[in-house]
């Protein structure tokens, strides 16, 4: 009862998607021919991801669907320029499409190459013929998902305002200090993360109100969910601390209905009363407080300066080439998606050439389904693919022969995808009406045995190379994968050390920062979920020394918001770029013993802000000595 439930759940949300697949496939068999056919699906991934997200740059898309188009012509001319756009594209659309808020941001546009290098146009008018098919399936998508939105009564579902998420985020405070609201706590966070980070892109060079402001709200969800991976019940906390997240609610409430008002300066007031005045003495809760407050008065300034027209909007060339320098370090997120992905491609390519057989497309098809941007999705997706598959492949076999003409074929064939849809992603049973789907439309040209072992083929060789480049290019093993993790929280570490630096010397830029916070959150959460499937004496300091990374982290925070908010004087800048330079002697951020009482007499800070998190920072980095033993590199 329960799997018929969810079938039928999921049977309803694919109808539209199901429904603009089967009729964007009758009519370009009917009016084009089947060949172009095949621009269907990941037309179809793409009316998903829209009427999802509710996006509607239409003109965009068509403008990427003819250089898509283009490309895959062009690397029919020869093998050396297939494999080297089988490079290069993913390294654009993983940098374009792609970050840690939307890892899959690439697939369909990845998707449309793939399939169009199946089949590329070879003469004039094929090429314009396959163009006039995209063309027709972008404004049949733009006038299907209108009338979806219509009969479900509602509009394109607008951002997020600043006064809204500061609204939200002020229960999400409130939810911290009640006691058995954990998981309506979680599930809130999510939803608000995702309103806040869907559709980010990698890069953030234009400087805009919404870009800055994106940024900072990225940075707020980052520290709270800091409070909610340790634990923090709110049975955990004492009187004072629950004290603390109230006032820390209704200020942020308050806020949300000043903010972008002429009263936003008493507010702004009111955060640095507060920072003052703060006498709490539980670590967690207290550097929590303080960093949100740090954040809402560097936002209280910024929507100021908007609002004065002190800031211009216009691209930080500056900002954008220290982007693509931590962008393109081979510990980056995006650089090994783009490699893993890119070499998967060009491997694939190559073999698909190298077979003179129709169809073995299915090569590069198969090996891109099974790439996947985390480790563990990569392995499991191996796994359920080819018991998908092969379970598709038997289906088809004892099927297809009782299949009475090309009608009946066809039939199966839209009822199978349909199927697919309805069916939940990265199941086994997924690739198991995909396999049909694909089978069917090419049995109708092809001999029934030989497709069927043929496909068989294409995904034992999809395996090998996808095993290959995970194995011996870019190893995602789980022990390697926690390793890289680790010494990745320390290079993150001292990038946001590096920031800081730049912005002592040349003035603020916080797009940079939230990124290094996003990633350092994500290898943190990685980290932690190993240790715990892996429980070993050693992983129990190594636990406590991340955790003292982490409340570092924090403190660092806070020096970069008491730069960008001009806490700093001049003359205390020299002091604060001499600790950085003690701090980054070595690769990672453990100051030696014997540089700390030189360090500590040479610090002569006179904020007493500025002075407490410095000095709080500089305490967990003498903690933090003490571990270095267990540190895995």
């Amino acid at each position: 009862m329960e799997r018929g439930r969810r079938f039928y759940s999921g049977l309803r949300s694919a109808l539209p998607v199901i429904f603009f697949f089967v009729t964007s496939f009758l009519f370009l068999r009917s009016v084009f021919g089947l060949q172009y056919t095949i621009t269907v699906p990941p037309m179809a991934a793409f009316f998903s991801a829209k009427l999802r997200s509710g996006e509607n740059r239409y003109l965009i898309l068509l403008f990427h669907e003819t250089l898509i188009l283009i490309l895959a012509a062009l690397g029919a001319l020869n093998l050396c320029l297939l494999v080297f756009l089988n490079i290069l594209l993913p390294f654009i659309l993983v940098f374009t499409q792609s970050s840690r808020f939307n890892p899959r941001g690439y697939y369909a546009y990845m998707l449309l190459y793939v399939y169009l290098s199946f089949s590329p146009p070879q003469e004039a008018d094929e090429f314009m013929a396959t163009l006039a098919s995209l063309w027709f399936l972008t404004l049949y998508m733009a006038v299907l998902i209108w009338i979806c939105r219509a009969l479900r009564h509602s509009s394109r579902r607008e951002r997020m305002t600043l006064q809204a998420f500061l609204s939200e985020l002020s229960d999400l405070v409130m939810l911290l200090a009640e006691e058995g609201k954990e998981e309506e706590l979680r599930q809130r966070f999510d939803l608000l993360r995702r309103e806040v980070t869907d559709g980010r892109k990698s890069f953030s060079a234009l400087r805009s109100r919404e870009s800055e402001i994106e940024n900072m709200a990225s940075a707020l969800l980052q520290r709270f969910s800091y409070m909610l991976s340790e634990d923090n019940s709110a049975s955990s906390l004492d009187s004072e601390s629950v004290m603390e997240l109230r006032m820390l609610s209704v200020f942020l409430m308050d806020t949300s209905a000043l903010i972008g008002t002429e009263w936003q300066d008493e507010q702004l007031e009111t955060a640095r009363q507060m920072l003052d005045g703060m006498s709490i003495t539980e670590e967690r809760v207290r550097i929590f407080s303080r960093s949100i407050i740090h954040m809402i008065e560097l936002m209280l300034i910024t929507e100021g300066e908007w609002r004065a027209r002190r800031i211009r909007r216009r691209i930080d060339w500056k900002n954008l080439g220290h982007e693509i320098n931590i962008r393109f370090s081979t510990d980056s997120f995006e650089m090994r998606l783009a490699l893993r992905l890119s070499i998967v491609m060009a491997l694939s390519g190559i073999t698909d050439a190298l077979i003179p057989a129709s169809h073995s497309y299915w090569i590069t098809l198969n090996a891109f389904i099974l790439m996947q941007p985390g480790s563990e999705e990569c392995s499991y997706q191996m796994k359920a693919n080819t018991i998908g598959t092969f379970i598709g492949c038997l289906a088809e076999y004892i099927i297809q022969p009782f299949l009475p003409g090309s009608g009946a074929e066809l039939v199966f064939a839209l009822v199978m995808i349909s199927l697919m849809y309805a069916s939940s992603p990265g199941t086994w049973y997924h690739p198991v009406f995909h396999t049909c789907y694909t089978l069917t439309v090419a049995l109708m040209t092809l001999d029934g045995t030989s497709a069927i072992a043929f496909r068989l083929l294409c995904l034992l060789i999809a395996l090998v190379i996808v095993f290959a480049v995970n194995r011996f290019f870019f190893p995602i093993r789980r022990a390697s994968q926690f390793r890289y993790g680790v010494k990745a929280l320390f290079r993150l570490h001292n990038s946001y050390w590096n920031v800081i630096k730049r912005e002592l010397i040349a003035g603020p830029d916080f797009s940079v920062s939230s990124d290094i916070l996003s990633d350092f959150h994500q290898h943190y959460e990685e980290a932690l979920v190993y240790m715990k499937k892996h429980p070993a004496d050693k992983y129990h300091d190594l636990e406590d020394a991340l955790l003292i990374l982490w409340h570092m982290l924090s403190e660092l925070e806070q020096i970069h918001y008491l730069v960008m908010v001009r806490a700093v004087r001049d003359e205390e800048r020299e002091d604060i770029l001499s600790l950085i330079t003690a701090i980054q002697k070595d690769l990672y951020p453990i100051i030696r013993a014997e540089d700390f009482p030189d360090l500590r007499s040479r610090l002569d800070l006179q904020r007493p802000d500025v002075a407490k998190v410095v000095g709080e920072y500089l305490k967990n980095a003498e903690r933090l000595l003490l571990y270095k033993a267990v540190i895995p590199f």
